[in-house]
């Protein structure tokens, strides 16, 4: 499938980490750097990167020394959190018909993007996947029995989410006339971006699951020493 537009969520604080998580530096380039790299290889060429106040001075420099920086515009994130950011950059492209939609600092192998746009549920909405090696306090995929078909996101669960399931790792690509312009209202309208996939997947639209050979997400120092032994800097790294 063709997709050609990416939206960018790069307004976080990085409380745990200590810094800027969009401005870090992860082999030599920015995260946001590195995911706009990588979905140039599955032919994006327009990028939404939605900023905050705190680091919408430093989004720009960065997005200004990219390649062909026409093809990407700033936006501030209209709201508190990361779902009115994804509101925010869903808004802006609301009459797409296909579209990412991208957390940044999930560190992911280099084609990612480009056999995820391969594969990807048409109309509907594919996630990037990963079976966790460990206990992780995030999001993770609920399927209907036998299948890779999502039945629905569980956020925070208590405990965690437990070794063996599949994370939900906010690379995500939503696609159909319909699909985006719904996710984005309704986004919007719950202040949840997880509900509104969630709501959208129990009336009926397609969900499926896009595993990868490795990930890490970045959220602290040890997570981040963990992504670079994952990701040496010698050579890109393939999905699954």
């Amino acid at each position: 499938m063709s997709t050609q537009t990416a939206v960018l969520l790069a307004a976080g604080h990085g409380t745990r980490l200590g810094r800027d998580k969009p401005t870090l530096l992860f082999n030599g380039e920015s995260l946001l750097a590195r995911h706009i790299r990588q979905a140039r290889l599955a032919g994006v060429t327009e990028f939404v990167v939605v900023a905050g106040l705190h680091n919408e001075d430093h989004i720009r420099q960065i997005t200004a020394a990219i390649p062909d920086p026409h093809e990407i515009e700033v936006v501030l994130q209209q709201g508190p959190d990361a779902h009115a950011a994804a509101a925010t950059g869903l808004e802006h492209i609301a009459d797409r018909h296909v579209a990412f939609v991208c957390g940044i600092t999930d560190i992911v192998p280099d084609d990612t993007y480009l056999t995820m746009a391969a594969s990807a549920a048409d109309p509907g909405l594919t996630i990037a996947a990963f079976v966790l090696e460990q206990t992780f306090v995030g999001g993770m995929l609920d399927f209907h029995p036998g299948t890779h078909n999502i039945r629905r996101i569980v956020e925070r669960p208590p405990g965690g989410c437990p070794p063996g399931r599949l994370v939900n790792i906010w690379i995500h690509h939503l696609a159909g006339a319909d699909f985006v312009p719904q996710i984005a209202k309704r986004t919007r309208e719950l202040g949840d971006y997880e509900e509104a996939v969630n709501e959208a997947l129990a009336r009926g639209s397609h969900g499926r699951a896009h595993i990868i050979s490795d990930w890490e997400a970045v959220k602290d120092p040890a997570s981040l020493t963990r992504a670079h032994a994952r990701f040496p800097a010698s050579g890109p790294t393939a999905a699954a």
